[in-house]
């Protein structure tokens, strides 16, 4: 009788392993792509989440900045500091710090606003390079955020007795809000909402008010010449 051993493996056996081994192969793999496939997921909301917070940033600093500096439109009407759903923009303001290392003969004051298109689902946030605008003056456009199906901008009250916020839905009247609820929403993320509080003291109505007529009020003050936009201006309107 000879050794089996010496026969080798018979081809029930081999089928026995090669199904065994395929199967653990196959289960390697999904596991493989399972892992993978979550590491994508983490990666893109990581991403996602930091440009949240990148566009969260730059509109902070833009309220945080805000001042009582009216401006003129490109037709020559008045415009108050703060403007709320206006035809184009969900929200309009000046706001200073706008660094000038270049020393161009620029004011430090600068005149922003934000808009969504609803079709791209781009959040923009637009800047002037003058703040008593020309008729051919045109805002310098820098996308912020993309992917945004909602931007919401409501302005808040402060209670003198506890100091919370409320909203206030008469438009102030003759005031203006302490603070502003920024809302950002996305299928991402949901919807994010933030409270800025606006600087001290320009809740004086009679400072931030638009002037009513020409008297004292010069389109060129703190405005500077028109400039060309080009890259070297871009990049500074999102300096601080």
């Amino acid at each position: 009788m000879q050794n089996r051993h010496g026969q080798g493996f018979t081809l029930l056996e081999l089928l026995v392993a090669i199904s065994i081994f395929s199967v653990l192969g196959l289960g390697s793999y999904q596991l493989l792509q399972t892992v993978s496939a979550s590491h994508d997921r983490v990666r893109s909301h990581v991403e996602t989440y930091g440009r949240l917070n990148m566009a969260i940033q730059v509109i902070q600093r833009d309220f945080n900045q805000f001042v009582p500096r009216a401006v003129r439109d490109e037709y020559g009407e008045p415009l108050p500091p703060l403007q709320f759903d206006d035809e184009d923009y969900v929200i309009e303001l000046s706001r200073s710090g706008w660094t000038n290392p270049a020393g161009r003969p620029r004011s430090e004051i600068q005149r922003v606003a934000y808009s969504l298109d609803y079709d791209t689902e781009e959040l923009t946030r637009h800047f002037w390079l003058v703040l008593d605008r020309a008729e051919d003056s045109e805002p310098v456009s820098q996308v912020l955020l993309a992917g945004v199906s909602d931007f919401r901008v409501m302005g808040l009250t402060a209670e003198d007795d506890d100091d919370d916020f409320s909203l206030d839905d008469d438009e102030f009247g003759s005031t203006w809000p302490s603070a502003v609820e920024v809302t950002i929403a996305s299928e991402t993320i949901g919807e994010v909402t933030r409270t800025f509080q606006l600087v001290d003291p320009y809740v004086v109505a009679e400072s931030a008010a638009a002037p009513e007529t020409d008297e004292g009020f010069d389109p060129e003050d703190d405005a500077g010449p028109d400039l060309d936009p080009n890259p070297d201006t871009i990049n500074p309107g999102l300096e601080n």
